[in-house]
């Protein structure tokens, strides 16, 4: 009885010890921090602003998205949050003149404090005057300190994947040209041509402003032009079958070498560091390809398969998602069908074993002769017409995402080839396309790339002799008049995607 009431004081005694140290203890406070710069801020409200990464501009003095939204992402009702090395308060202030957009948020002032609760209107330009752009003050821990920043929310003003195209000339000169060629050599467009009894050559830093060259010798005033390849540093093209000129300047020195073995139908393409070309042979007047490695000495290999082009048809060189050199050829004539055009696409990786595509795939329709096609924005485009008759009865325009395997349709009106501009009508307030120039369907264009620039070029050929049937051509309608032929044109066109434009892509 004695042990039990010894223990019972000692754990009493022991209590009442523990409780005199608690009530001895401090409490810490933190130390108040002067530090009020900005770390995030994170929008929400609409999905494509969610996305939006902010930092601070070179000056450290404005919270901007480096990346702009998408076009016409709204930004008149987002929810803002921020964050900063320290927290006590943080205010947004709004322009003091409000005369264009309604600000939303609670109370109606000209400032709130920020909760991430409050809807905000971020149209406002930014101002250098701090009266008439939005921004925020940030105060530090210590309730003194603070630091203001600006706001400023990117988003772009034009449609990314539109492709504007404007009508730089209609007229390059008044050479009648029989035959004519443009490609980009030197940073320059170089534009050939000839009326069958002269050759002309005409050359651009811009499309617009053409010089004509004084001194081009050797090359015949008769020459076709439309095979015109760049190789090796430089030109060639075929002439008369048997003859193929080439000029290290383009210019001036143009010299001629001679087969007797095969005669030219075409030069077909540049692929795996050769020259390639069809040729008939002379023995048994039998297609086959040639190739040359140097631009003198012509080998011919392997025959071409049934129904492939050896005229006015397209072709092109690309390299594949795999790293693979690829080339295409597309439309033209066969040797056993020289009226009707073909709609083929062929394609090898070995320059042995050709695919047909269109055995597959029959999305390439109605392609009269002489299109042209091109690489630019990780697909090919393909530029040509429709023909019925001695009449072009409307534009071919055509995509490719996979390498040539399939054509289709633009989907959407920002991709045609015309120079308009867009409005919101009054009515319906949905954004329209008035075009005020229309471009023509034309056959045996030159389509060139600025690689630099991003620009492309539409350059001459031969169209309508009826100008005011554009606006039939342009939508798609047949042209009901049977007095339309087809004339040499000089006229020049540019286009590019807006998101080519774009500094970050």
């Amino acid at each position: 009885m004695q042990f039990n009431f010894f223990r019972l004081f000692s754990v009493f005694s022991a209590l009442l010890i523990l409780s005199s140290c608690l009530d001895t203890t401090t409490t810490t406070t933190p130390a108040k921090s002067n530090d009020a710069s900005f770390v995030s801020m994170t929008l929400a409200g609409n999905d494509s602003a969610k996305t939006a990464v902010f930092a601070l501009d070179a000056s450290g003095t404005t919270i901007e998205n480096i990346d702009s939204l998408p076009f016409r992402t709204r930004i008149d009702s987002l929810y803002p949050t921020f964050a900063f090395k320290s927290t006590a308060k943080a205010v947004l202030y709004f322009p003091k003149n409000r005369t264009i957009y309604k600000y939303k948020f609670s109370k109606g002032n000209d400032s709130i404090y920020i909760t991430g609760k409050d809807t905000v209107d971020f149209r406002q330009a930014l101002w250098t005057n701090k009266d008439s752009a939005l921004w925020v003050n940030k105060y530090a821990s210590d309730g003194i300190h603070n630091h203001p920043y600006k706001i400023k929310i990117n988003v772009h003003k034009v449609h990314p994947e539109l492709y504007v195209w404007a009508n730089l000339t209609d007229k390059v000169n008044s050479v009648n040209a029989k035959y004519q060629k443009a490609i980009f050599l030197n940073n320059k467009i170089y534009y050939y041509m000839n009326d069958g009894l002269a050759a002309y050559l005409f050359t651009s830093s811009d499309g617009k402003t053409w010089i004509q060259e004084n001194s081009l010798n050797g090359l015949p005033v008769n020459t076709p032009l439309n095979d015109m390849l760049q190789f090796n540093g430089k030109l060639f093209v075929s002439h008369d079958g048997f003859n193929v000129f080439s000029s290290s300047n383009g210019l001036n020195d143009w010299t001629k070498s001679t087969f007797t073995d095969f005669s030219f139908n075409s030069l077909l393409c540049v692929w795996n560091n050769k020259l390639w070309a069809v040729v008939q042979s002379v023995s048994d007047a039998t297609y086959h390809f040639a190739t040359t490695s140097n631009g003198v000495v012509w080998t011919m290999i392997g025959k071409i398969p049934d129904n492939f082009p050896v005229t006015d048809f397209s072709a092109i060189t690309i390299s594949t998602v795999t790293g693979k050199s690829k080339v295409l050829v597309l439309g033209g004539y066969s040797p056993t069908n020289t009226n009707t055009p073909l709609k083929n696409c062929w394609s090898s990786e070995d320059g042995v074993y050709w695919v047909d595509f269109s055995t597959e795939n029959h999305s390439l329709d109605s392609l009269a002769e002489g299109s042209s096609v091109i690489s630019y924005d990780n697909k090919l485009l393909l530029f040509g017409s429709v023909k019925k008759g001695s009449q072009l009865v409307r534009g071919y325009y055509r995509e490719s995402k996979d390498e040539g395997l399939s054509w289709y349709i633009p989907d959407t009106v920002y991709n045609q080839i015309a120079h308009g501009e867009e409005f919101k009508t009054s009515k319906t307030y949905k954004d329209t396309v008035s075009y005020s120039n229309y471009y023509q369907p034309h056959i045996y264009q030159s389509v060139v790339v600025d690689d630099t620039n991003k620009r492309i070029f539409l350059i001459g050929g031969k169209a309508n002799n009826n100008p005011e049937n554009a606006r039939r051509y342009s939508s798609g309608r047949r042209n009901s008049k049977s007095n339309t032929t087809l004339i040499p044109t000089t006229d020049i066109w540019t286009g590019k995607l807006n998101r080519k434009s774009f500094i970050r892509q």
